[in-house]
């Protein structure tokens, strides 16, 4: 289920805030996209199968929609931003990050952080053109392709270590502060393997992608106005107010409160 709020237009281009409410009883419906669209993800994560592949997806990245495409989604809540284009738009703004194999996008801290800072400003009321000025710098910021370097092993292997990954994916959601040993021992393979896996199939170390949650989750309490930032560092499992600033530091170049100030006054 899908609750629709539309934030901004212009172009050929609608930006749209989503909250995604998971069907009982796992997957959804089969039902074809009704336009060419770009699913950014904030918070939560899913499932999703199209065009003959099952990809976990969640805030560290999203996926491209095209239109007519028929696809099934099953996980938790999240929190989207969808930004539906035109044909002509997904033409000029989106087509070169879309391959029909590589619909999953894999974005980074700073991707992520200008997605959060465009919803800041509709938020504070900024005007059509500095609204659609944003959107063309993120459309422009684009990762290409999914992020996967290198050639990939036969189909059969390939799916087995995606969805091992995924499995890894969602025991971090719901545990991130588990260590390598006992996350291997939770998805039933052993360290040196998952971790090799791991870094395959998603371009990162489990380090980087557990830090990377973090920091997304951070940027998302921040915007929606967390202010304690100590109390915030307890819980996304840093061990202090200190590590939580190196890290941020680390994929952001800024610290939280640096952070906390541009998001409240886009």
């Amino acid at each position: 289920m899908l609750r629709t709020r539309r934030l901004a237009e212009t172009g050929g281009i609608v930006l749209a805030d989503i909250a995604y409410a998971p069907p009982h009883g796992g997957w959804s419906e089969a039902a074809p996209e009704p336009s060419d669209a770009l699913c950014l993800v904030r918070s939560g994560w899913f499932a999703r199968r199209a065009l003959g592949r099952e990809e976990f997806v969640d805030a560290t990245g999203g996926y491209v929609a095209r239109a007519g495409v028929e696809e099934r989604i099953a996980g938790e809540a999240a929190g989207l931003t969808w930004i539906r284009l035109s044909p002509d738009a997904y033409d000029t703004h989106a087509s070169r990050a879309c391959r029909a194999r590589d619909w999953l996008l894999r974005t980074d801290a700073v991707f992520d952080l200008q997605h959060r800072r465009l919803l800041a400003a509709v938020r504070r009321g900024a005007d059509a053109t500095e609204t659609a000025e944003r959107i063309f710098l993120l459309l422009a910021a684009l990762p290409h392709g999914d992020g996967v370097r290198g050639p990939r092993p036969r189909p059969a292997t390939w799916a087995a270590h995606r969805a091992l990954v995924a499995d890894a994916q969602e025991a971090l959601h719901h545990r991130p502060g588990l260590g390598l040993p006992a996350l291997a021992a939770a998805v039933g393979a052993s360290p040196h393997h998952l971790s090799r896996v791991f870094r395959r199939v998603t371009g990162r170390t489990i380090t980087v992608y557990r830090n990377e949650l973090r920091v997304r989750r951070m940027l998302d309490a921040l915007a929606d106005g967390h202010r304690d930032l100590a109390a915030l560092a307890a819980d996304l499992g840093f061990a202090d107010h200190a590590e939580m600033t190196r890290t941020t530091r680390q994929h952001l170049g800024q610290p939280p409160s640096h952070l906390r100030t541009a998001l409240a006054l886009e």
